[in-house]
């Protein structure tokens, strides 16, 4: 049996849409399975896509090498070999074959792992396509800062292209894979739930297996569609002959692990795939390693702590110094405009620095600017005891939503758009903060850490984070330390790009901003 494990579909994932995503895309893609005609279809139908992504790339460089570059600098002529581009055929088909080596046609993958996983591919390609121009002597006959800008432009249209191509075939139902999935506890329904939520990926749920003969009569809805319960466990084997579904989900953790044994087993010889659950909640699903041995029949986890690995910590410092000097040189002039607005408009300094905790429990001025009146903790302390009601919102989110008297004209404004927490770039060239990361917390927060306190300062807390693309402010005070111990155990540096990525989107439609 060849199946993933998903490791962290906890209880704590429950109420927390972002830790569901991120854990149950680990118990995905299925095992590889014999495809439909359609899925090969739609194989087919995604591979020609790829292809012009590549083709259009190349094109785009070819063009930008041509009229653009010569009009910016004189080191670029504007002659080329005139059958340059009867010696760059092979490129894209080139490209096609790293994307088939990466398995990025027999998998089904989220849009951030895919990315991922086609940034991988085609730095391949490229790599590939210098030696061979090196091996074969055709420095003359292909231009290199074609193919420099080719390999840049393609990472950004070959996940697009594989977007548009995958909407197109989610609209006409091409290429879906039909899965059944066993367990209609909390864990399954996490499952189809996320299943119906990421339609991209091609999964449709044809029903569920469960020994409780109530959920059998009345079936399992999840949001608005009505699943059908076609049987329990043991009816498996007869199910998916009347059905014609072999790939299954076994989405019940509690079960013994005897009996998951014996039910995994009895599936395999039938089913095409078989996608286990176990009992494992609470363990990091990414920077695990598997291991197992042959004699002993003993399957292992290694489990790393990536945030104690000195090249981790140095290659976090350094993504962190590069994208930062970016996002400084983009956001200065803004920075300059905000300055002006918030002296303007109340009295008081431009920047706010207020004490936080920082790695290892060190505490460090946070640079802000600044949104509130002055004398805010006396305002503070007298709205509360006015009303109840924003009494139970601050003591629950830390936060007042629907009014704070606190904050500023110009101070609500900068909120909305995050914009006052961008003279903490400053924090991270100073090495106290890092781009991404858990939340800044107060002094006074330390207790209400508790468990977690530990865990969360391992990391240098982040201008941005897994809370902020989740929530934010949405989220309660023990939802959102979920969230970022979920980050300090599962960080990686595609998680740091992807959480920096998505910040933009979040930001822009001003999602649980206050």
């Amino acid at each position: 049996m060849r199946s993933k494990i998903s490791q962290d579909l906890t209880q704590d994932s429950l109420a927390h849409p972002g830790i569901i995503t991120n854990a149950a895309k680990q118990i995905l893609p299925f095992s590889k399975s014999q495809p439909s005609l359609s899925q090969l279809v739609a194989m087919l139908a995604l591979a020609v896509t790829d292809l012009i992504s590549l083709s259009m790339a190349l094109l785009v460089a070819f063009l930008a090498r041509i009229y653009i570059l010569p009009a910016l600098t004189e080191a670029f002529s504007t002659k080329l070999p005139s059958a340059v581009i009867d010696h760059i055929w092979w490129v894209p088909p080139m490209g096609l074959s790293c994307l088939i080596y990466e398995g990025l046609y027999s998998r089904r993958l989220h849009f951030w792992q895919e990315t991922r996983r086609l940034m991988k591919a085609t730095t391949l390609a490229f790599l590939l396509m210098l030696a061979v121009i090196s091996l074969g002597k055709m420095s003359n006959e292909v231009s290199r800062t074609i193919l420099v800008l080719g390999y840049l432009i393609s990472i950004i249209l070959l996940p697009l292209g594989r977007l548009a191509g995958k909407a197109v075939s989610a609209h006409t139902g091409l290429g879906t894979q039909p899965v059944i999935i066993l367990g209609l506890g909390k864990t399954g329904k996490l499952v189809a739930h996320f299943l119906i939520r990421e339609r991209f990926l091609g999964y449709r749920i044809v029903g569920f297996l469960d020994d409780d003969p109530v959920k059998q009569t009345h079936g399992a809805r999840i949001g608005d569609a009505l699943f059908p319960v076609l049987g329990g466990f043991k009816d498996s084997e007869q199910v998916m002959r009347e059905t014609g579904v072999r790939d299954l989900i076994v989405a019940a953790p509690g079960m013994p692990g005897r009996d998951m044994v014996e039910l995994v087993n009895r599936l395999q010889g039938r089913a095409a795939s078989v996608t286990v659950i176990p009992d494992l909640f609470g363990v990091p699903v990414m920077g695990v390693e598997a291991d197992y041995s042959f004699d002993e029949r003993i399957l292992s986890f290694r489990i790393l702590n990536r945030l104690a690995n000195p090249w981790n910590i140095a290659a976090k410092r350094v993504f962190d110094l590069v994208i930062g000097s970016i996002i400084l040189i983009v956001t200065l002039p803004i920075m300059l405009l905000v300055a002006v607005a918030i002296k303007l408009d109340s009295p008081g300094p431009i920047i706010f620095p207020h004490r936080r905790i920082g790695r290892n429990g060190k505490e460090f001025r946070c640079f802000k600017f600044r949104t509130m009146h002055l004398h805010s903790e006396e305002m503070l302390l007298e709205h509360l005891e006015k009303d109840p009601g924003a009494r139970n919102e601050w003591e629950k989110y830390a936060k007042l939503k629907a009014h704070d008297p606190r904050v500023t004209r110009v101070g609500r404004l900068l909120r909305k758009f995050s914009l006052d927490e961008l003279p903490q770039i400053f924090n991270v060239f100073k090495g106290e903060m890092s781009l991404v990361g858990p939340r800044p917390y107060l002094p006074r927060e330390r207790l209400l850490l508790s468990n977690y306190a530990d865990l969360i300062l391992l990391s240098r807390p982040g201008m941005t984070g897994l809370w902020q693309v989740s929530g934010r402010n949405e989220i309660d005070f023990d939802g959102r330390l979920r969230l970022e111990s979920w980050y300090v155990r599962n960080w990686s540096l595609w998680l740091d790009v992807t959480l920096l990525l998505r910040t933009a989107g979040v930001v822009l439609s001003r999602r649980g901003a206050y």
